[in-house]
């Protein structure tokens, strides 16, 4: 019968629990969360049986791993796939699968908040849609999700005004050619269409004429 046979404050309110299933096993260590230590009495010399202390441990493990998620998105807003990453090195992938599931039932966890959040962002501003959704999927966002992040971005707009920002960088450049390849490249590298570029570059220049 599983028997605990130490146990260890780790702070944080978490204890390590060694329990071991026979007298020459050297026992399987959890982390567990203080208040199940507690509440199932924890202590060295208890006995469970194996289904209680199987369920006790996945239990512990999924409280700790909501907790841990939790402390980390106070931090900065993740993505799943960054969250899930965070949890890789402390917890297994099915404690993390059920962490996950609960976050995202507490609102805690939604990828399509943050890529919203993103999207919005100023550094996003000087951005065109193709780097933008390069830059979402990278971060494990779904296509789906992507897609109706930036469905309402005025293209056009941000690529004027990226494309005013940039222009007074290039003022020294007399050739009128020159000028606008170098805006247009510019531009292109910002993840804007081809047509989008074209008509920010002219809008821009137009007005520098």
């Amino acid at each position: 019968m599983p028997t605990v046979t130490a146990t260890e404050k780790k702070g944080k309110g978490v204890v390590a629990v060694t329990v071991t299933a026979e007298e020459d096993d050297d026992g399987q260590t959890s982390l567990m969360p203080i208040e199940a230590v507690i509440l199932h009495r924890l202590y060295e010399g208890t006995e469970l049986t194996a289904s209680a202390w199987q369920e006790i441990r996945a239990d512990g493990a999924l409280l700790l791993a909501t907790r841990r998620g939790l402390e980390l998105l106070s931090r900065k807003p993740r993505t799943e796939r960054d969250l899930r990453d965070a949890l890789g090195d402390d917890f297994e992938p099915g404690d993390i699968d059920r962490a996950l599931a609960r976050l995202h039932e507490l609102g805690y966890l939604d990828d399509r908040a943050w890529s919203d959040r993103y999207v919005a962002g100023q550094r996003a501003q000087t951005r065109g849609k193709s780097l933008l959704r390069s830059e979402l999927r990278a971060r494990g966002v779904k296509d789906e999700v992507v897609a109706e992040a930036l469905e309402s971005r005025d293209e056009l707009a941000a690529a004027i005004e990226t494309a005013a920002k940039r222009v007074r960088s290039l003022r020294a450049i007399e050739d009128d050619e020159r000028r606008k390849r170098r805006l247009y490249d510019f531009l292109r590298r910002r993840g804007f269409a081809d047509d989008i570029c074209r008509r920010a570059m002219d809008s821009v220049l137009a007005t520098q004429a």
